[in-house]
């Protein structure tokens, strides 16, 4: 490259900068690309730069070397999958009680979470009405929004009693080895156009289940905790 450089200004060449040519230009940094890519972005921020450089690819990056008289192989075109949904929910052993569904662009924050809180509260209380006016014990993992100071503030202001969950446990967290990993066998290698179909097959998926489904579920969680205190606190899953 500094040979070629330096003939070139050997030659008369005053600039780097590439000169004046027919055709389209080599450079791919382009004020529409730009704007596409942050149009892009703003749209989906979880867009993978694989799929960016996808669709702002040009003629250049897509060449490729063939026979004389041969057809260029046909490219499979990458089609973008549905966003991920992220989904929340409250059960108990006799089944569903509150589910929500984050909205795309949105991020679950502590002050999220306490007002996802209320509202589970206020189904609490139509669905199971025999727990109105008593203690509610309550479970959850120590993800950060769980355990934030506005989240702790609203546990107690629902006067629930918060049961104990040991860090880095999803041995311990029934939402993690029987619920949703059983929706993930139960979603694994169906396809979906869209986060609405999501969301559509997910809740009946949840509504299917009989009672008994998630009553064995918490019995498997009293089951675990009791095996955790036997192995002195170690994984129950090793």
């Amino acid at each position: 490259m500094v040979k070629k450089w330096f003939t070139e200004f050997r030659c008369g060449r005053t600039s780097t900068s590439d000169a004046e040519r027919s055709g389209r230009p080599k450079e791919v940094i382009t004020p529409e690309i730009v704007d596409k890519i942050h149009e892009m972005i703003l749209d989906d921020r979880r867009m993978k730069v694989r799929e960016l450089a996808h669709a702002v690819e040009t003629k250049e990056q897509s060449k490729q070397w063939v026979f004389r008289g041969e057809r260029g192989p046909k490219k499979a075109k990458q089609s973008l999958s549905a966003n991920k949904v992220m989904v929340t929910v409250f059960w108990d052993a006799r089944g569903v009680v509150h589910i929500d569904y984050l909205e795309k662009g949105k991020t679950i924050t502590g002050e999220y979470y306490s007002k996802l809180l209320n509202r589970f509260d206020v189904d609490l209380k139509q669905k199971r009405p025999h727990l109105a006016k008593k203690k509610v014990l309550f479970h959850q993992d120590n993800a950060r929004v769980h355990t934030c100071l506005v989240t702790m503030a609203k546990i107690h202001e629902l006067r629930y009693e918060l049961l104990p969950h040991p860090a880095y446990s999803p041995d311990l967290a029934s939402c993690d080895y029987y619920l949703f990993s059983n929706l993930k066998k139960w979603l694994g290698g169906k396809r979906f156009e869209s986060n609405e179909e999501v969301i559509t097959e997910t809740n009946a998926y949840f509504e299917s289940l009989e009672k008994i489904y998630y009553l064995e579920g918490i019995k498997k969680l009293e089951k675990r905790w009791t095996k955790c205190i036997e192995l002195n606190g170690d994984y129950v899953e090793k």
